[in-house]
């Protein structure tokens, strides 16, 4: 039996990224600038940022955050895989969000253009 690898944090990004600029559409609508403070073993901070016509994720930080949201590496995987829901982990504790709370809410429906 084969074991899936779940990529690391800088490919998920990077996965983002790609889905970000093959379908623009998805983030009509819901600019800004996402921060992802990420725990963990692979932690990190990236950006994804949605502009009018540039939409792309980014590793570090280019601009001024508009929503933070911290959460473990992993549950960041989870949410981009679709197995974790991002209201259950506002709510169960898992991520915490700063900042634009109807711009965060926007995030789920741009993680669900994603076809990963």
């Amino acid at each position: 039996m084969q074991e899936f690898i779940k990529p690391n944090t800088e490919e998920v990004v990077n996965m983002i990224h790609a889905a970000l600029v093959y379908d623009p559409a998805a983030t009509k609508g819901k600019e800004g600038v996402y921060q992802f403070n990420l725990t963990g073993e692979d932690g990190g901070t990236f950006q994804m940022i949605i502009e009018p016509g540039n939409a792309r994720a980014i590793n570090g930080v280019e601009k001024e955050p508009d929503v933070v949201l911290t959460l473990d590496a992993d549950d960041l995987k989870n949410l981009v895989a679709g197995t974790l829901n991002p209201t259950a982990a506002f709510m169960s504790g898992k991520l915490k969000i700063k900042g634009n709370m109807g711009l965060a809410l926007k995030l789920q429906t741009v993680l669900h253009s994603f076809s990963f």
